[in-house]
């Protein structure tokens, strides 16, 4: 009977005979543990373990726990010299041209907003094969967790938005989960030309204005930056860092600034629209009261509302709010309009179609500073 010591000592020889009769070897190494999403960030060094140029393409494919395949390509014939070769964006060797074969497209537009992937258990496996006779010459995988931060949840100046302040301020939510880690975050501001779109002009066009090392949600154009121009219309998206390595990156927003003659109509019509923002209780809704510790009370949700109070002593006009689930992961975020004082809100307890009858929820609203009250309930269909 084979004791599990020489089984341990076969099952060495067998991977490295594996590996010495692989003639192309292939490693897929990430940047970092943050920036395992960045594909911008990441390398392939493929080693030709023969003594003569072997000619070969590739097949790749990923896949996502949930999702199935996302992503399958296949490059053209190329001449691989022996030693090994990187390909990456920043040691650039050229993997094109190739054949997309298939790609989950609501994947493609989330990584071109944010240069991530949406949060999943994701494979990606790199197979070389001869370009003579199609034979295996060799391939690798790789494994990994794309859930470590959800994005930066943008607050204000709201999605096409006209701004007429100076120096306005920017808003927004942090990432989540958040196990201890301090975030600091980047501010980018792009100005489009002429018919650019928005996602184009960040792609495209260098930073108009850019601020880093912010240590809470909040920003302001700085005094001594170049000045906003008037009629224009202006890109702007926020990137969370931990230790200097980029984590998450939010969507794209757009705004316009307002056109020389027109800052007191626009001024006048958002005083107006401030005064009719009203939140006031209505009788019979028990209202959740939102504190910076649940410790173990909890309310119970049975009619579809989420109803809570919110007290806004801060000079601003609107919060986010988001709901955990019991492992901490957001799984609805929205902003809301509220007045200075007590402001009464009764929402649908939606939570994007993943709230299960009987589970325990974390309801937290976040203010212009980075401040965060919650209170937990149970949601009940």
């Amino acid at each position: 009977m084979k004791t599990s010591r020489q089984i341990f000592i076969m099952g060495l020889v067998l991977f490295a005979f594996k590996l010495s009769a692989q003639q192309i070897q292939i490693a897929i190494i990430p940047a970092s543990d943050y920036t395992l999403s960045r594909r911008d960030e990441w390398k392939v060094i493929v080693t030709n373990t023969t003594a003569q140029t072997l000619k070969v393409y590739f097949y790749g494919i990923a896949t996502e726990a949930q999702r199935g395949k996302v992503y399958e390509a296949q490059s053209y014939d190329r001449a691989i010299a022996p030693g090994s070769t990187t390909f990456s964006t920043q040691y650039y060797v050229g993997l094109e041209p190739y054949k997309v074969l298939y790609e989950d497209q609501a994947l493609r537009q989330y990584a071109i907003q944010t240069n991530g992937l949406p949060a999943g258990d994701y494979e990606i496996c790199i197979t070389a094969f001869s370009a003579t006779d199609s034979t295996e010459l060799g391939s690798n995988c790789l494994n990994f967790s794309a859930d470590y931060f959800s994005p930066p949840v943008l607050i204000s100046p709201d999605n096409n938005d006209t701004v007429c302040e100076p120096y306005p301020f920017f808003s927004w939510l942090p990432p989540t989960p958040n196990n201890g880690q301090k975030f600091t975050y980047t501010l980018s501001i792009y100005e489009l030309q002429n018919v650019q779109t928005v996602l184009s002009s960040v792609q495209t066009n260098p930073a108009y204005y850019e601020k880093k090392g912010i240590a809470m949600p909040i920003s302001q154009y700085v005094i001594n930056a170049r000045n906003l121009r008037e009629g224009y219309r202006y890109a702007w998206k926020v990137s969370a860092e931990v230790n200097n390595q980029t984590v998450a990156t939010s969507e794209v927003w757009s705004f316009v600034y307002c056109k020389k003659g027109s800052l007191v109509f626009i001024a006048d019509t958002t005083k107006k629209k401030k005064e009719v923002v009203k939140n006031p209780p209505k009788p019979g809704i028990p209202y959740m009261e939102l504190k910076a510790k649940t410790a173990n009370n909890y309310s119970v949700i049975d009619d579809g509302k989420m109803s809570f109070v919110y007290v806004n002593n801060l000079q601003q006009d609107k919060i986010g709010y988001q709901i955990l689930d019991s492992k901490m992961q957001s799984i609805d975020k929205q902003v809301l309009d509220v007045n200075y004082g007590f402001n009464y809100f009764s929402v649908e307890a939606k939570g994007g179609g993943k709230m299960q009858n009987g589970k325990f929820y974390e309801l937290q609203v976040t203010d212009i500073k980075g401040n965060v009250v919650k209170a937990k309930f149970q949601f009940i269909q």
